[in-house]
């Protein structure tokens, strides 16, 4: 038998730390391997043994509570108040009833062009479609009265007439369609949008008496049967404001500006909306800035309210929904996602943090958040006065608005948030309004278009109309008809001469100038003003026409890219199916400065006639 063998203490240390070091030798790879063509159970991802997965979550510690309750239910307070008035720019406040059009519809809505003035003087020429279409209804009133020559008298007093009334060549390069509708049915047809005016203005009855009819009383009786008709077919087919004064147009800035509110009860002070700058084409709750502390100037029929626009504080249940995207990830976890959304494509360079964030804000905390379906009416403001959400706990957490405070607190910062101006007591920064808008918006193309554009070189503004209206009831070019004269050059006969000198040169006539000049009481501030080329013509649209002389436009409001300002048919679909058509304006941002080419006292190589 051996004896005892002596053992060297260091080789058991290096022995165990040799067998105590990790080596991986190989690794597994679990994946399905289907034998068949059927994948359905492939596809499931079974489990053979659910109870190691559940060990294995409890090891890495999934199964530690986090106090995480899901809620159950949430009630609201809130406080609900119409709108029921509107002030257009800085005029008293009315009544307005959502039911009967939406808010773009009564705040762009202008007189429908029926007559265009020409370019030159202060002659109106109507248009044509429409005078056709009416001359045709007063040509079959007049012939059931007395078949014969009565409507001679129409012809003769009231022509179409179709600009412009030069020479041949001259017809061409302008309204080519109302000349040609004008060729063919100019001797057989009277104007009918000129008689609906006579009879409007009452210069209808003194015309016709004057010509001492035998059957005058019948003509004038089918006549003005003939323009009720017209009137009542207007009506129903426009929308149009009673007058040009009735209007939100802002003629110095080239946008709209109107405000609504709340009929005031109990000397309750309800906050004003204002839209000082809208131009878009289409009104949402950013449109909006709240007004605490500036009412509207109701008048005195409105002091009295029929119904009052301020609700009482209302509780009510909702069940919480969780929020969905796409591309969130699904709660379970064998479900295949849609991949509708490629998370691969995110930018995470140095500049892409805060795409970074949103992705992990989304993948990581998206259900936590949950969603409240809070009915509201249209037209309506809406102020949550705080949310209690009751969890699977048991507990009661109360949800105070994340926009409290002072609006001037750089770290305020809430979703769906009016821009306050002014201080209330009690003001809370939770409004938000509904307003009563158009869903969708059928637009025309424009049947007036005007390019305000900077000229450094000129140092001024130019409004360009690149689009004019004609007596068809579309636009046409207003380039056409409206180039420049050749500029006059004098004959020299002597051989010697090297050099002309040029006074000024000019711009096309559909090009209006606007000269910088000081705002009144200012000596620093610049507003421009509208001015006329030496012999040249008056706009022919109504965009640079329509406001009085002087007529300015803010400097601001011209950028170095300039502006469009548009006038096109907008129709839309409102309650009940009622179809609304009215003209809208629209401004968008230009392309940038250009040149007119105007030069003065300029000397220039002399080129005699060969």
């Amino acid at each position: 038998m051996p004896g005892p063998v002596a053992i060297d203490v260091r080789d058991v240390l290096l022995a165990s730390e040799v067998f105590r070091m990790p080596r991986i030798v190989a690794y597994n790879r679990l994946e399905s391997r289907p034998r068949t063509t059927d994948f359905t159970r492939s596809l499931r991802a079974e489990v053979r043994d659910p109870l190691w997965m559940i060990t294995r979550q409890w090891q890495l510690g999934e199964f530690g509570g986090e106090d995480a309750a899901s809620p159950l239910t949430a009630r609201i307070a809130y406080r609900h108040h119409r709108t029921s008035l509107v002030a257009l720019r800085d005029g008293p406040a009315f009544r307005y009833d959502a039911a009967e059009m939406p808010l773009e519809t009564r705040v762009e809505r202008e007189p429908v062009p029926f007559t265009l003035r020409t370019k030159t003087g202060d002659e109106e020429y109507n248009d044509i479609m429409f005078a056709v279409t009416w001359g045709k209804r007063l040509r079959t009133a007049v012939q059931a009265v007395a078949p014969g020559d009565l409507y001679k008298h129409y012809l003769a007093r009231f022509p179409l007439r179709v600009w412009p009334p030069g020479n041949a060549a001259a017809r061409r390069t302008e309204d080519a369609e109302a000349q040609g509708i004008h060729a063919a049915v100019g001797k057989r047809i009277a104007d009918g949008v000129a008689v609906w005016n006579a009879v409007r203005s009452g210069a209808h009855d003194a015309w016709l008496a004057s010509l001492a009819l035998a059957a005058g009383a019948q003509l004038k009786t089918a006549v003005d049967a003939f323009a009720e008709e017209v009137s009542a077919a207007v009506a129903r087919m426009f929308s149009q404001p009673a007058n040009a004064e009735d209007s939100a147009w802002l003629s110095n800035h080239l946008e709209y500006q109107f405000a609504v509110g709340g009929q005031a009860v109990d000397q309750q002070a309800l906050p004003v909306l204002r839209a000082e700058q809208y131009h878009q084409g289409h009104l949402d709750w950013y449109s909006f800035d709240a007004h605490l502390d500036r009412p509207l100037a109701a008048s005195q029929d409105l002091s009295a309210a029929t119904r009052p626009d301020v609700d009482v504080e209302t509780v009510e249940s909702f069940l919480p929904g969780p929020v969905r995207f796409k591309g969130q990830p699904q709660p379970r976890f064998w479900e295949m996602e849609e991949s509708q959304t490629d998370f691969g494509k995110i930018d995470t360079s140095t500049t892409g943090l805060l795409h970074l964030l949103l992705a992990e804000f989304g993948l990581i905390y998206s259900n936590d958040w949950f969603m409240l379906p809070h009915p509201m009416e249209q037209n309506t403001v809406c102020e949550v006065s705080g949310i209690l959400v009751d969890d699977t706990f048991g507990r009661h957490t109360f949800i105070r608005a994340a926009g409290r405070g002072p609006e001037t607190a750089w770290q305020r910062f809430a979703m769906f948030h009016l821009a306050e101006h002014g201080t209330r007591a009690g003001a809370a920064g939770n409004l938000f309004y509904l307003p009563a808008a158009a869903g969708k918006v059928l637009e025309s193309a424009p049947i007036e278009r005007v390019n305000f554009l900077r000229d450094e070189m000129a140092n001024m503004v130019w409004g360009v109309e690149a689009i004019v209206p004609s007596q068809t009831g579309q636009g046409m070019s207003g380039y056409e008809g409206a180039r420049p004269p050749d500029k006059p050059r004098r004959t020299i006969e002597q051989d010697d001469v090297k050099i002309s000198y040029v006074v000024g040169t000019t711009v096309p006539a559909n090009w209006t100038p606007f000269i910088p000049v000081h705002a009144q009481s200012s000596v620093s501030e610049v507003r421009l003003q509208r001015a006329r080329m030496a012999g040249g013509v008056p706009p022919r649209g109504r965009l640079l026409r329509e406001a009085k002389s002087p007529y300015f436009v803010e400097e601001e409001e011209i950028s170095r890219t300039g502006a469009f300002v548009e006038r096109s048919w907008q129709r839309t679909r409102w309650l009940q199916g009622r179809t609304l058509l009215w003209v809208g304006r629209r401004k968008t941002a230009g392309r940038g400065e250009g040149w007119s080419n105007l030069v003065f006292d300029q000397i220039e190589d002399f080129a005699p006639k060969p």
